[in-house]
């Protein structure tokens, strides 16, 4: 298998993610030409934010961030746009509309790319204690290694990034266990990353004691890319279902042997564990418990079932009690606030009716890496035990 791994192309990058790396890192990501002289976002100790947009001739620029309620931004003598806000400790996602044109922050490095748009969405780090799990400590830190490989089954080139605990050994006589930890829709392999600062969790959940030494994998999420392209107009049923379908198979067929031969991963059940945000928190329910062979956990974070059949004894044709004996673990959570809660809540009590054992839990929060941070924090050390 190694031999047969030498077609892959690979590229490693040792991010060590404090803010500032991650700003460095986001540098090469493209992004709108640099407003001079303008500092956005200015972030104080008291974690007050304020953005600015330079744009004399605009009528109108509005702030946009994860709870999508617009903040009507003030201009200046100057031409420059501004908000000014006090924000708790977290990572927030936002952008500008700009007489109508969603763009992300010109004069901020720190970005969210997304699948296929030359633009994406900044970010801004309120700075909080070290004891939230996504602050940067001084603890040993995993390495992210970015994997380019050609798809047999989707037909076309792509990307997977793989984190490395602390202190990875290729030659453990115990192969670590992996967890496969998927993006939402519009995202791309990097998100996992850049907004969920998952190396950072887990570096810290691992010094603590809280989680154990394990590999992550984010696979990029489109069986059908194609659907996603600029003005294709093909987000049909139809699009979907080959989309969810061709994943998956890849996923199985491709992903999984291909990180099982190059890694020192474990081969059995018993060392995998998926999970996913949105989309891909459907996608890991779908994979998981239709194929509790390969998993022995599974976790969707505010997944959104309302892109797999609404038929749920179609999209889970297998699924009954007995797989309480094959999973270890199911676990489901999505905030209050979000759009998808009521569709959640529908398949929740259809769980229920087919007699499966799992874990909910509804938090405060929105459709947003907020909420999803946390989750990754709660399920980690949930695994592997």
């Amino acid at each position: 298998m190694r031999k047969n791994l030498l077609k892959y192309t690979f590229t490693v990058i040792y991010l060590f993610l404090s803010t500032q790396q991650a700003e460095v890192f986001a540098q090469t990501l493209p992004s709108a030409p640099v407003q001079k002289n303008i500092q956005s976002p200015e972030v104080d100790k008291f974690g007050a934010v304020t953005f600015r947009f330079l744009a004399p001739n605009a009528k109108k620029v509005t702030l946009i961030m994860d709870d999508a309620k617009p903040r009507a931004m003030s201009i200046d003598t100057g031409g420059v746009w501004s908000y000014r806000e006090t924000f708790t400790p977290d990572v927030y996602r936002y952008s500008f509309a700009v007489d109508g044109n969603n763009m992300p922050d010109p004069n901020n490095p720190y970005i969210k790319p997304l699948f296929k748009r030359a633009l994406g969405q900044s970010l801004v780090h309120v700075p909080g204690p070290s004891t939230l799990s996504w602050e940067l400590n001084d603890v040993p830190h995993g390495v992210l290694s970015q994997h380019f490989f050609r798809s047999a089954i989707i037909g076309d080139q792509r990307d997977m990034r793989v984190y490395t605990p602390p202190g990875y050994d290729p030659n453990r006589p115990e192969p670590y266990p992996v967890l496969y930890l998927f993006h939402g829709i519009t995202d791309e392999t990097s998100a996992w990353v850049t907004a969920g600062r998952e190396n950072i969790i887990m570096d810290n959940l691992i010094a603590q004691g809280k989680a154990k030494p394990m590999i992550i994998v984010n696979t990029l999420g489109y069986g059908a890319p194609e659907m996603f392209d600029p003005g294709s107009g093909v987000r049909s049923k139809e699009a979907y279902e080959k989309n969810e379908r061709l994943f998956i198979a890849a996923t199985l067929k491709e992903v999984i042997p291909m990180v099982e031969g190059f890694y020192n991963a474990g081969k059995t059940k018993k060392y995998r564990a998926v999970a996913g945000l949105s989309m891909g928190g459907g996608q890991s329910l779908d994979i998981g418990l239709n194929h509790p062979d390969v998993f022995d956990y599974v976790g969707g974070f505010s997944p959104a079932v309302i892109l797999l059949d609404p038929d749920y004894t179609k999209a889970f044709p297998k699924l009954d009690e007995s797989i309480n004996q094959k999973l270890k673990l199911i676990w489901i959570a999505i905030g209050k606030d979000d759009y998808l809660t009521p569709s959640v809540r529908k398949y929740i009590e259809w769980l229920k009716t087919k007699n499966i054992s799992f874990e909910y839990k509804e938090s405060e929060g929105v459709h947003s890496y907020q909420v999803w941070r946390r989750y990754l924090t709660e399920f980690a050390p949930l695994l592997f035990k």
